[in-house]
């Protein structure tokens, strides 16, 4: 690689984007998409330094320690702090993107764009239309079914896939080399880089895990109704953020109907297969999806 990324796998993505950076066949406007934990914020923030550092991306000047830290002056920030991307938000981006930049590029990082509004994307539209010169976006999307085919249209679109596990397990071997449990922290956060290292670095977080997993293991293996409603109780009931718990469950859930797809097809006589075929773990992915839809839209959550 030309930089130092500092990435988990995606090499081939990476390669891409350089071969882009240095023959200066650079859009206006990127939209990085893939599952989520998997460093496409990580990579746009990145980018953005590379093209921001007067020293082929030295890593060691005024600029590369500004940019990742949302105070340079030509680079602005918009992390993702679980809150929906207001119209007003939008707007303050609009005018910043028409003032003029000091240095090669204005450039606005924007994380998970699918928190726009419908409102805001609308509004949003327009710049992305007719960009001001030296204007650049980068922008990171989980869920691109909510993003307006509008903008989809105006934008370099890179996917960035889970990362293969024995990648992924190489890079957790040296950097927590200690630990006993790594096959089961890949094995949880199938393919996501970021997800491993969180769940490898907090205790907490690995056994907040193990237990949404147990759980999940139970409903699968059998049909528990009462179970199931005294969970989704536990889950919503008294809840300071139940919505923070409700993604958390449904993002446990959807990798661990991805490991056991694998495990189906690896597994000739899987104990789950007489409960549910493999066209049965497809209709639970898009029973979550669909729910997930719904919750975000303010249905009732239980």
């Amino acid at each position: 690689m030309l930089f130092d990324w500092d990435i988990v796998g995606h090499r081939e993505q990476l390669a891409q984007l350089e071969r882009e950076i240095q023959t200066d066949n650079l859009a206006h406007a990127y939209l990085f998409s893939g599952p989520p934990a998997i460093g496409k914020f990580r990579i746009a923030l990145t980018m953005a330094g590379i093209l921001q550092c007067p020293k082929g991306f030295c890593r060691a000047c005024k600029t590369c320690k500004l940019v990742p830290t949302g105070v340079h002056p030509d680079t602005t920030l918009l992390k993702d702090d679980g809150e929906s991307l207001k119209i007003d938000e939008i707007r303050t981006v609009i005018e910043k993107a028409n003032l003029t930049a000091q240095g090669k590029h204005r450039i606005f990082v924007i994380e998970n764009i699918e928190r726009m509004p419908l409102e805001a994307q609308n509004s949003f539209l327009k710049t992305l239309e007719e960009p001001p010169g030296r204007t650049m976006f980068l922008m990171t999307t989980s869920r691109m079914g909510e993003i307006l085919p509008t903008i989809q249209s105006r934008v370099r679109s890179h996917f960035f896939f889970s990362v293969d596990q024995e990648t992924l397990k190489a890079y957790l071997q040296k950097e927590f080399s200690a630990r006993p449990d790594l096959d089961e922290i890949v094995n949880m956060a199938q393919g996501r880089p970021g997800l491993a290292i969180s769940l490898a670095q907090d205790p907490a977080k690995l056994q907040e895990q193990r237990n949404l997993y147990r759980k999940i293991e139970v409903f699968l293996g059998k049909n528990n109704l009462a179970g199931k409603f005294l969970f989704v109780e536990e889950l919503v009931g008294d809840a300071d953020d139940p919505s923070q718990n409700v993604e958390l469950f449904f993002d446990a859930f959807t990798r661990y109907l991805r490991k056991l797809t694998l495990e189906y097809l690896e597994q000739p006589y899987h104990p789950l297969k007489s409960r549910f075929n493999l066209g049965d773990l497809v209709a639970l992915f898009e029973s979550l999806e669909k729910t997930r839809y719904l919750i975000d839209k303010n249905a009732n959550k239980k």
